[in-house]
């Protein structure tokens, strides 16, 4: 209910609806795994398939929270990106709009979207120009 307050759910859904957008999510086996799933399967509607990694593992099911161009590597190349961050052939295959991943305990992100990296201090500032878009952040002044 906290979220619905913050965003604009419909806004998303329909951006989530559209054809020529799509979006995946890795929760590299943390914690916001189940989190995610309930937002974005539940209540905005999205395939399953959108959360990656999404069941919590005490060992991250042994790899590395680390939400970076190394250690979510499925994402990066889901995404059409090496560790780099450079565009990797992808064989013809759809690559989705919009990635992101979040560390185990959710307080650290990286953003990708179709081949491209936003490197993290660039996230925030797309935010923070956008932040009037933010119902929360618009009712604040």
């Amino acid at each position: 209910a906290l979220l619905k307050t913050i965003f604009d759910f419909k806004a998303i859904k329909d951006l989530l609806d559209r054809p020529d957008f799509s979006i995946v999510y890795d929760s590299m086996h943390g914690v916001n795994g189940p989190t995610a799933k309930k937002v974005l399967v539940d209540e905005l509607g999205q395939p399953e398939s959108t959360c990656m990694n999404a069941i919590p593992k005490d060992d991250f099911n042994g790899g590395h929270a680390d939400p970076n161009l190394t250690y979510a590597k499925e994402l990066v190349e889901t995404m059409g990106l090496n560790k780099k961050g450079e565009k990797i052939d992808v064989g013809g295959r759809t690559v989705p709009s919009f990635g992101a991943a979040a560390d185990g305990d959710g307080d650290r992100n990286m953003i990708l979207g179709t081949q491209f990296f936003v490197t993290p201090s660039d996230s925030l500032a797309i935010i923070a120009a956008y932040a009037d878009a933010i119902p929360f952040f618009r009712s604040q002044g």
